[in-house]
């Protein structure tokens, strides 16, 4: 990692550059083991149901930047999630009271004749549609797994015609078939944009870049801006809901950390290379332990240590009446907890200071980069846990889910429907979800209590729906299909 290559077209994939697995089953104690040994190694299945796409990372974010023209040089079907995508780009912009718009893009809706003579032409006219039609500050162009086996030149196509564009053109290369790790997409799409950014001017020496992930609504951006605040750190976000402007001075801040570890590690280490910028890469700040390690690490980059340590101690006391409460109204709930690796251990670390414990912890994969700090200490305040790892494998969520039986599922959209139908009722992390520092702590807690309160949907629901397994798999072991070359 200590010489990247900046220049290049095409980021490493996560499997090739941190050793990163799409495939696990087993307690968080042997994962832990396996990983500080060295020998955690690349399992295959040998079935899968599904899997998400390392292209949709780059779609749904570029769709983020303030003015942007996203196209997808593809089929049709490789932007169909857009919008879907549009809806969650309204709700943001309207949190942050930005004018409400739709995503605007385009696709080269790639056939046959294209797979045969090449889609360059196609790109070329629709990148002059983006600018005619929008008139926009930048074009982000989407490269496809299509493309990719055609080997278009995007980049050269781009350079042919930006002379006559008036707005930025950043070709972003995420071709899905490169790499069975969906983060491997937020990796192309950052890297895309160190492109776009300048030198630095003048340093802003109170000033923090964090990046900031579309999982994350304005109301936990807001308590981040308010603890930091504290201590005298302005934040700049980065890069979405932001526009091109901002994302071309971002090298003029003092520090750089991320809400998300997960989406920010190939980034930064091109951002400090290219600029020395300094950066931090706690896990996310949600809980009480885990959103003071944040803080910890963020002032550090700062230099205001001692600072952030009275800001600590104060919110500790604010809260421990009314987390309290929470606890004695959650003890001895189990919940399983279903979202990407970073997200989900930081949630189980909240989970642990509300007094539920957690049977199952999902990622949809795991690298030690972002997942063996926090995993090692979660396995020193609770009792073991399973860690399923598994890129959207519903038939292995199901399993679990009847195995387990949890009382409640902390989850998002991919696993809640699966949760509902078995009678498990669902606190969801949505993108206008508050749960990230210590008011986010004491939100999220009292989501959690109504979902317990409220389970009448899910078991109703449960009574009339039909799952699509036979009784026979529930009885087997959920991992069977994990294994060295899928056995």
């Amino acid at each position: 990692m200590a010489n990247l290559k900046l220049h290049s077209k095409i980021v490493p994939s996560r499997e090739e550059r941190l050793n990163t697995i799409v495939a696990f089953g087993g307690s968080g104690e042997e994962l832990v083991k396996n990983a500080k040994k060295g020998c955690l190694k690349q399992q295959e299945r040998g079935f899968s149901q599904a899997a998400a796409c390392a292209e949709m990372m780059p779609i749904c974010n570029s769709a983020m930047l303030d003015g942007n023209v996203v196209i997808a040089h593809s089929p049709i079907g490789c932007s169909a999630m857009l919008p879907m995508i549009s809806l969650f780009n309204k709700l943001g912009r309207h949190m942050r009271g930005l004018p409400l718009e739709n995503v605007r893009s385009i696709s080269t809706n790639l056939g046959e004749h294209d797979v045969v003579y090449g889609g360059t032409q196609e790109l070329e006219k629709a990148i002059i549609e983006a600018d005619i039609r929008h008139n926009p500050p930048v074009i982000t162009v989407i490269t496809s797994c299509a493309s990719g086996i055609i080997g278009d030149d995007v980049d050269a196509a781009v350079n042919r015609i930006q002379p006559g564009v008036k707005a930025t053109i950043i070709p972003l290369h995420c071709e899905g078939f490169r790499s069975g790790a969906v983060a491997t997409g937020y990796d192309a799409f950052l890297h895309g944009l160190l492109k776009v950014i300048e030198k630095p001017g003048e340093r802003k020496k109170d000033t923090l870049l964090i990046v900031n992930p579309l999982s994350i609504s304005r109301p936990n951006e807001v308590e981040i801006e308010r603890l930091l605040n504290k201590i005298g750190i302005n934040v700049q976000w980065f890069p979405l809901f932001t526009n091109i402007s901002n994302i071309k001075k971002a090298s003029e801040v003092a520090g750089a950390t991320t809400l998300c570890p997960l989406m920010s590690n190939y980034f930064f280490r091109e951002f400090e290379q290219k600029y020395d910028v300094p950066f931090a890469e706690p896990p996310m700040p949600v809980g009480i332990e885990f959103t003071d390690w944040w803080l910890r690490d963020a002032a550090k980059l700062l230099g205001k240590e001692k600072e952030i340590e009275k800001v600590i101690e104060d919110e500790h006391a604010r809260i421990k009446p009314e987390l309290e409460d929470i606890k004695i109204q959650l003890k001895g709930k189990k919940a399983y907890i279903g979202f990407n690796l970073a997200k989900s251990l930081s949630l189980q670390s909240l989970l642990v200071e509300l007094g539920i414990d957690t049977v199952v912890t999902t990622g949809f994969e795991y690298s030690d980069d972002y997942g063996l700090a926090p995993l090692e200490n979660l396995k020193s305040r609770c009792s073991d846990f399973t860690v399923h790892i598994g890129n959207f494998q519903h038939f292995e969520w199901a399993n679990l889910f009847n195995r387990e039986k949890p009382d409640v599922l902390v989850g998002g959209l991919e696993l809640g429907g699966w949760a509902l139908r078995q009678g498990i009722p669902v606190a969801p992390v949505l993108p206008q979800t508050f749960f990230t520092g210590y008011e986010g702590a004491l939100s999220y807690g009292k989501d959690i209590v109504k979902s317990l309160k409220n389970p009448s949907f899910a078991k109703n629901l449960a009574q009339r729906v039909k799952l699509p397994y036979r009784k026979e798999w529930y009885s087997e072991n959920p991992f069977k299909y994990i294994g060295v070359n899928g056995q």
